[in-house]
């Protein structure tokens, strides 16, 4: 992997510990800089403690915008999902389960054991 300048002034600009926001203005400033206009800016938040506890510090409106594009995505592939369903309604099965199983490497006793468990439930 090679580490670029650009990554290397991202993270000493945006990945900061909890101690760092806590004991300076980073925070504040940070926030301010969300209010005057939406940003794609994002901070790694990290405990310097734990280096599994971490999260993202993102302007509000652009997780929005995102989650509005995800949404759009997930509404696109849905309806790709159900065409090709209703194009497929009619055809006739080629293969045997037996292949499906072999082609896909899926483990017999795994399918029987979650067939029974949708039985159940």
């Amino acid at each position: 992997m090679t580490t670029h300048s650009s990554m290397l002034r991202f993270v000493k600009d945006h990945v900061l510990t909890v101690s760092e926001l806590t004991r300076t203005n980073k925070l504040a400033e940070i926030l301010e800089r969300y209010a005057s206009r939406t940003s794609d800016e994002l901070y790694v938040i990290q405990n310097a403690r734990n280096k599994n506890a971490k999260a993202v510090l993102a302007d509000l409106e652009f997780i929005e915008e995102l989650l509005a594009y995800k949404e759009a995505v997930d509404s696109a592939l849905d309806d790709w999902a159900e065409e090709v369903a209703r194009e497929r309604k009619g055809d006739e099965a080629t293969l045997s389960m037996a292949q499906v199983v072999d082609e896909l490497d899926v483990d017999i006793d795994t399918v029987l054991r979650l067939a029974d468990e949708v039985e159940t439930e």
